[in-house]
Formats: C-alpha cells, sequence, structure tokens
C-alpha cells in the first residue's frame, strides 16, 4: 500500500505541471536538450543503474532500495537527481546515514530521497539558463513537495534546500535513459 501511494504521489509531482514547465521557467516534460541524444547515442543505463554501478554512490544506491524506491529510478519517467557522493554522506552527524537505512526510518528515508529528485530532464544548461533569468537565483520543486534554489558560486551551480544547507553540483549531467544525475558534495535536507 505505502508504494503504491508513493508511485502515486510521485507520478501526481511529475504530471503537476500542466504545461510542462516549472517555476523556474525551466522545461520538465523531458524535451530538454540532451547532448548524448543529439549525436543519436541514447543511453543504455537507467538511473538505478547508473547508482548501483558508481562507486561515488553506493550509500545513495542502499538508500534507494531501503526506501522501496529501485523501479521509480529504472522506470520510464524521466528524474532529475541531484545525488549526494559517498563524501556527502559523510558529512552527515555520525550514525545518521546508518539510522536512515533502517526499517523504521523507511518514511524518513523516502522524504529524504524525494527531496533530491524533480520530475523531468534538467541539464546544467537548463539551471543555468533559469539561474540567469532569474536575476541569479531559480527555484524548482521536488517530488517530495519542498522547494530547492538555484545560483552560481563562481562557475559552480549550488543548491539551498527548504533548510537553508547548501549543496555544490560536482559532477553535472550524468545523462541516463530515463533522466539525469547531478552528483552533489552534501545531503539536502526538505525541512
Amino acid at each position: 500500500m505505502r508504494r503504491a501511494l508513493l508511485a502515486a504521489a510521485l507520478l501526481l509531482a511529475a504530471c503537476g505541471q500542466e504545461d510542462g514547465n516549472n517555476a523556474a521557467g525551466i522545461d520538465t516534460n523531458g524535451t530538454s536538450p540532451q547532448p548524448a541524444a543529439a549525436k543519436g547515442e541514447l543511453p543504455k543505463s537507467n538511473i538505478l543503474e547508473a547508482l548501483t554501478g558508481s562507486a561515488d554512490h553506493k550509500t545513495l544506491a542502499n538508500a534507494v532500495q531501503a526506501a522501496g524506491l529501485t523501479e521509480t529510478f529504472s522506470g520510464a519517467q524521466p528524474y532529475t537527481l541531484f545525488a549526494p557522493t559517498e563524501a556527502a554522506f559523510e558529512k552527515l552527524p555520525p550514525g545518521e546515514a546508518n539510522s536512515l537505512l533502517a526499517p523504521e526510518a523507511k518514511g524518513r528515508l523516502v522524504a529524504l530521497i524525494t527531496g533530491h529528485v524533480v520530475p523531468g530532464v534538467v541539464t546544467a544548461a537548463d539551471l543555468g539558463r533559469a539561474i540567469d533569468r532569474g536575476s541569479g537565483k531559480a527555484e524548482l520543486a521536488t517530488v517530495g513537495g519542498s522547494k530547492l534554489s538555484f545560483g552560481r558560486d563562481g562557475e559552480a551551480i549550488v543548491i539551498t534546500d527548504a533548510a537553508g544547507g547548501r549543496a555544490r553540483i560536482v559532477r553535472a549531467d550524468g545523462l541516463r535513459s530515463n533522466g539525469v544525475v547531478h552528483s552533489i558534495d552534501s545531503v539536502l535536507r526538505s525541512r
């Protein structure tokens, strides 16, 4: 039942913008330019496969599995994932990452992960254009219902979460068959 409710919530969040654009004016209906697709090369791996195959995203891959979100990240619906690296999880207070993986923390874990996910495909170039149009700031709604703010620190794109925490995109545009993964250096909070 819980999995069905989560799937419905993710679907509703993904469909929430009737015109395919979010508050930042970024096209999130999956039709944003994709460099690999422009060359005729579609990525074969999906977001879940990318996480499980990445040494830098082992904790996140385990969290996705513990949260019951494997079908979400291996399905056809396009998502943009701001994926905390291993170093990001190491910044958490001692034991917090492990406590999130406990069965009784599943609700908190789902909220944490969905606070890192935006419906559709949002590339770094999309973010940059939205930041420029927004006079240095852009906002996106996550599938978990929180807002992420984006700005620049020099050349880097910086994300500010709902709790005021900040993360920097350290590796952008990991295009996948069902979206894009941007690696970030801190774990985001929804509140």
